[in-house]
């Protein structure tokens, strides 16, 4: 609770201030251990303040409304796979790894509903039974659906959009606003989509599905500027492409995928 103020005047004194009180934070919001939170590549690292694991929507909004009531920054992070250290707030962060449901998959609608912090891969195993997958995806499967999302996550296809075009709903857990359920017809819908974290936290996201397909993957190694010379073809010609070149070496190692029959 912050403390009271008295509002003066100039005839008198007036009456002190109350405030609403702050939830009670839930147990999840503990001090962090000794240890840093660093992030999966090893390039960021951060002890914060508090280190708050909901376990569910209520906690998450017990949270961000105690932070928003003690005027603390409060930083989302998911997996941490990013290399920036956009996620890493010393005041504090909060971890959506323990809301890792996948709560729903449509097949008809090709639609899949999951909460931020399941993980791509765990996605992907509950959309495999329906014969569904994720539209895109990046070259690590330890994402979190949130951070998918809100980081903007693309493939390597040229025809293929990024992460957000497959967004349908999202319910984003704001400071200012509480709890909002957005869907494409909402103004605020394509700014928090890719969000970053700046608008409040995702707590859960519809996804649209495509049907699950067969890649076959070709691999070959070619000169640099036969890599350069043959790349818009490239790109018109597969699916994805995908390129591998250590700097100050003549050879690039290209990855190209195609849809397949099983």
């Amino acid at each position: 609770m912050r403390p009271k103020r008295d509002v003066e005047t100039r005839s008198a004194p007036a009456p002190a201030l109350a405030t609403a009180p702050s939830p009670p934070l839930p147990p999840s919001l503990l001090p962090p251990n000794d240890a840093p939170f660093t992030n999966w590549s090893g390039t960021r690292e951060v002890v914060p303040a508090v280190l708050a694991q909901p376990e569910s929507l209520a906690e998450l909004e017990a949270v961000v409304a105690a932070a928003h009531a003690a005027r603390a920054k409060l930083r989302p992070v998911g997996s941490a796979l990013s290399p920036n250290g956009l996620a890493f707030e010393a005041g504090g962060m909060v971890s959506l790894a323990l809301m890792d449901k996948v709560m729903s998959v449509d097949k008809e609608a090709r639609t899949v509903t999951a909460q931020a912090g399941a993980r791509v891969a765990d996605v992907t195993a509950a959309l495999k039974p329906h014969g569904l997958t994720l539209p895109v995806y990046a070259s690590i499967k330890e994402q979190s659906i949130g951070g998918y999302l809100q980081a903007g996550v693309h493939g390597t296809g040229a025809r293929i959009p990024p992460a957000d075009a497959a967004a349908l709903g999202l319910t984003l857990v704001t400071p200012g606003r509480g709890t909002l359920r957005l869907t494409a017809s909402d103004p605020l819908f394509r700014l928090a989509t890719v969000g970053l974290g700046a608008l409040g936290v995702v707590a859960e996201a519809t996804l649209a599905c495509d049907a699950a397909t067969w890649l076959v993957e070709t691999t070959r190694v070619v000169e640099r500027a036969a890599a350069v010379e043959g790349h818009a073809a490239r790109l018109a010609a597969h699916r994805h492409v995908r390129y591998m070149w250590i700097p100050y070496v003549d050879a690039v190692v290209i990855v190209t995928l195609d849809e397949a029959a099983p």
